[in-house]
């Protein structure tokens, strides 16, 4: 009897990591099918230009982080299976309703409505797994979580070029599986609720849980307030390196590579299917070097290398250029992982992993608004040749991964001075 309730338990165990996973893939991708479509939108001659246009999603990401910074405050008192399917029904007939929208001010209405609506996903989800999965199966659930913006990428560029030059059909499409992707949700949820989380073993738990988070002694509460601030900054710089380029890699492929819409989108598939490779190598880095500040620096730092090479390399040939920014996006996509989830699930005996990833997420959000309107201005600069426009972006994101590994280098050794003190306070005591 007990085996088989073990059974049905693991069973539920899977179902929700699943259904989580499933739900924030469709939610991501159903969203960023307005960038996908941004080509297409742009060539209509109807909905301004890039910048014009990149502005939708800048008023989103800024709904979604005003949203979350105030879910903050309500974060444990929520009941996650009911406020999400509430939202997240009504965004899902949101995205529908883009289909039947002919001017750019409807758009950036329906998006920022859409950014409030889904404020909650992230932090909600985070918050779902901690609570409900055993030690072991988190490092899975952390792998297909991180991973979730590469298959969404997938999803959402694969669905536009799909139907081509027909850009109203796949939001409708999205929308009808979000719908989907939602009950599945509230049913995991509810069949996992039946049953108390998995008894581990006391001592393997005690190291498990442990091991991973003795490299930083957040016992004070000064301590945890400093690593949220700084986790907050890191979280805005490492979306930053990540979207600005991942936002505009279509463009590039036009204007640098001479495709056209279509192939552009085909084209961008590639780039979420190589870089879901970074969350997975990060989490498996993570499990076995328990530092996972030094690990974001190696991430970095290898990103910052990439980054100088194409700063000279990106016009002398499309296909080393592209192997180039792949690596890129694979080595921004797996360190961003860390502040997203590692982090949080990592540390969720010593902080609330349901406000920490809300925080971190919206921090990120409002990156994720500015910084490619940013990025696409400087690539689509009318005043510069294409090839100048985009030596200056380049130029940039050398610049801010520098400034990224320093941070995480300061961190580090901070984090060293901390551990030092606390050591030599025990010997006195």
């Amino acid at each position: 009897m007990e085996e088989l309730q073990n059974k049905k338990r693991n069973r539920a165990y899977k179902f929700l990591i699943f259904a989580t996973f499933f739900l924030y893939i469709i939610l991501t991708g159903s969203k960023n099918l307005y960038v996908a479509e941004k080509t297409t939108l742009q060539s209509l001659g109807t909905f301004g230009s890039f910048t014009d246009l990149a502005a939708t999603m800048e008023y989103y990401f800024y709904a979604y982080a005003v949203m979350q910074i105030l879910l903050v405050f309500f974060m444990k008192k929520i009941n996650v299976k009911w406020f999400l399917t509430i939202t997240l029904g009504i965004s899902a007939i949101i995205s529908i309703l883009v289909a039947f929208t002919n001017t750019i001010f409807s758009h950036w209405f329906l998006y920022t409505v859409n950014g409030v609506m889904q404020a909650g996903v992230w932090g909600c989800s985070i918050k779902t797994l901690s609570k409900y999965l055993p030690q072991r199966l988190l490092s899975v659930a952390n792998k297909l979580m991180t991973s979730g913006p590469a298959v969404a990428g997938v999803i959402s560029y694969g669905t536009a070029a799909l139907f081509g030059d027909d850009w109203k059909t796949p939001f409708i499409v999205l929308g009808v599986i979000l719908l989907i992707s939602i009950l599945l949700f509230f049913v995991s949820v509810t069949l996992v609720h039946g049953y108390p989380r998995e008894e581990e073993n006391q001592i393997s738990t005690k190291k498990e849980s442990q091991a991973p988070t003795d490299f930083i002694h957040l016992n004070n509460k000064k301590r945890k307030i400093l690593f949220y601030v700084i986790s907050i900054l890191i979280s805005a710089l490492v979306t930053s390196l990540f979207f600005a380029m991942n936002n505009t890699l279509d463009i590039y492929l036009k204007q640098i590579g001479g495709f056209d819409n279509t192939t552009a989108k085909w084209i961008t598939i590639l780039a979420p299917i190589a870089f879901i490779i970074g969350p997975i190598l990060c989490v498996d880095a993570c499990d076995k070097h328990p530092n996972f500040i030094s690990v974001g620096t190696v991430f970095f730092g290898l990103a910052f290398v990439l980054s100088f090479l194409l700063l000279f390399l990106f016009d002398k040939n499309i296909v080393l250029s592209m192997a180039l920014l792949l690596a890129y996006l694979v080595c921004t996509n797996g360190g961003r992982s860390i502040c997203l989830s590692i982090a949080a699930l990592k540390l969720r005996d010593k902080i609330d992993s349901g406000v920490y990833s809300t925080l971190i997420n919206a921090a990120a959000s409002i990156a994720t608004g500015i910084i490619p309107k940013i990025f696409t201005a400087i690539v689509d600069n009318s005043t510069l040749s294409i090839i100048e426009n985009w030596t200056n972006a380049f130029a940039v994101m050398t610049v801010c991964n520098a400034v990224v590994v320093s941070i995480l280098i300061g961190l580090l050794l901070w984090v060293k001075y901390l551990n030092k003190k606390d050591k030599e306070k025990d010997l006195y005591v």
